[in-house]
């Protein structure tokens, strides 16, 4: 009869609902002073706490996953990694850093339209993601679409100011855009 409880309990763990970290309302202070943060030295410590709500889960199952998946894409294994994240977000669909993981792994795939599907989706849960944002710019960049890229850039931008290579990309993109002004 125990053995039955604990199983149970296990099987009603695997379906506890993950917090949506994107909504913890830390967040808010937390995006004002990385959009003042005009250097990476100050905004470092503050990306590090937004990483942190963004992983954060009340699901056992889905912060083992995660943590699982997140290690095997440390170590290079990049198909194995993707069927955790893959499950990570059947179980938890509103976990938007799921979502933005198995983005970065189909990206390493070569998938470009699954990795964009899952970017858009992360996108959804967690619109000020600059982490996404930069992602999807690239992709837009890599399939010719420069002003689509830019708006992306520029929204990245916009949410974390201290993102030096995304504003190399954009200022690139705007002059190939606009063209150089005399």
């Amino acid at each position: 009869m125990a053995m039955i409880r604990t199983l149970a309990a296990a099987a009603l763990l695997a379906f506890w609902p993950a917090v949506a970290a994107q909504d913890d309302p830390r967040l808010n202070d937390l995006f004002a002073a990385l959009a003042k943060a005009k250097d990476a030295a100050i905004a470092a410590p503050i990306e590090g706490e937004i990483w942190a709500i963004w992983a954060e889960s009340k699901s056992p199952t889905t912060a083992l996953l995660t943590e699982r998946g997140t290690l095997l894409f440390e170590a290079g294994d990049v198909d194995r990694a993707l069927t955790l994240f893959r499950t990570v977000t059947a179980l938890t669909p509103d976990f938007a850093e799921a979502w933005h993981r198995m983005a970065v792994l189909e990206s390493e795939r070569g998938e470009t339209a699954a990795a964009m599907t899952a970017l858009r989706r992360t996108l959804e849960l967690e619109p000020r993601h600059y982490a996404a944002l930069a992602a999807l710019g690239g992709i837009l960049e890599s399939l010719g679409d420069d002003k689509a890229a830019l708006a992306a850039f520029d929204a990245a931008l916009a949410i974390n100011p201290s993102l030096e290579d995304v504003r190399q990309q954009a200022k690139v993109l705007r002059r190939k855009i606009e063209g150089d002004r005399i």
